[in-house]
């Protein structure tokens, strides 16, 4: 499990016994953690009036208790409640660290199906790279390093592309992305899924400043060289690039349809992992 972090496990656990909500006993869906956290918009499909058949697990007991009458709570098939995760090999994610990405995305793949959630994995660049899907989830790392073994990279971030394609072959309404995002036009507000989460790879420009009054880059995407002035306005200017490109992402969180975390080189990814589970669950 070299590419799975190694505190994976442990987290998963405690997050298990962090969500004790028994869920439904009847169908498939009964296997899912999904079901161990009250309703949401992403997994309560109706409420209605108990009946004999019903299982009394079911029973919404508040309700009872301001009505007077039993209902119980319908949730969607399991099948609907799985997450596609869509993982970046463009070229530009070697600035981040490929290694680093991969073994962020391989993480959370991992978690999920260990929780037991029914997950897609999708690596993409100016295409789809491979896919595959889990519809039980499994707590076995194989197929997951074997994703992950041997994938190519490069190539320009088609991010909308690679989102309009897992969106109309896959019948989960959520959206796992890892990228930067380094694609013009892209907008966190577009996906087509129901809920996105965005984990954003980022290094700051600013680390490679070697402190001369010009900067030079490496195009990786193009492959072309690229010289620029690094003086005072440059530098404002950088910045208040990143501050639009946050909050074009906060802003589309805010509205409920997604969540947005930066993530920086040798961040503590296990503060990613846990606050992602709780967002998943809320």
């Amino acid at each position: 499990m070299s590419l799975i972090d190694a505190d994976c496990a442990a987290l998963v656990r405690a997050f298990q016994r962090r969500t004790p909500r028994r869920p439904p006993a009847s169908s498939q869906a009964s296997r899912d953690p999904m079901f161990r956290r009250a309703g949401s918009s992403f997994d309560l499909k109706n409420i209605r009036e108990y009946g004999p058949s019903d299982d009394p697990r079911r029973i919404d007991w508040k309700l009872m208790g301001r009505t007077d009458r039993l209902f119980v709570k319908e949730f969607y098939e399991e099948e609907r409640d799985g997450v596609c995760l869509l993982v970046d090999r463009s070229a530009s994610m070697e600035s981040f660290g490929e290694e680093e990405a991969s073994r962020i995305a391989a993480s959370l793949a991992w978690m999920l199906g260990a929780l037991g959630l029914p997950t897609s994995l999708w690596a993409f660049s100016d295409r789809i790279l491979r896919r595959m899907d889990r519809p039980r989830g499994g707590t076995s790392p194989a197929e997951v390093l074997s994703f992950f073994s041997g994938l190519e990279s490069g190539g320009r971030t088609e991010l909308r592309s690679a989102l309009a394609s897992a969106r109309k072959t896959s019948r989960y309404r959520r959206a796992l992305i890892v990228s930067d995002f380094l694609e013009s036009g892209f907008a966190p507000r577009s996906s087509p899924f129901s809920r996105s989460f965005y984990v954003r790879l980022h290094r700051d420009l600013e680390t490679m400043d070697t402190g001369n009054s010009e900067l030079e880059l490496l195009d990786q995407e193009s492959g072309a060289r690229l010289r620029m002035p690094w003086d005072a306005a440059a530098r404002s200017d950088y910045r208040e690039r990143e501050r639009g490109f946050d909050e074009d992402f906060s802003g589309a969180a805010a509205s409920g349809r997604s969540w947005y975390r930066r993530l920086e080189p040798d961040s503590d990814r296990r503060l990613l992992y846990w606050s992602f589970l709780e967002e998943l669950y809320a």
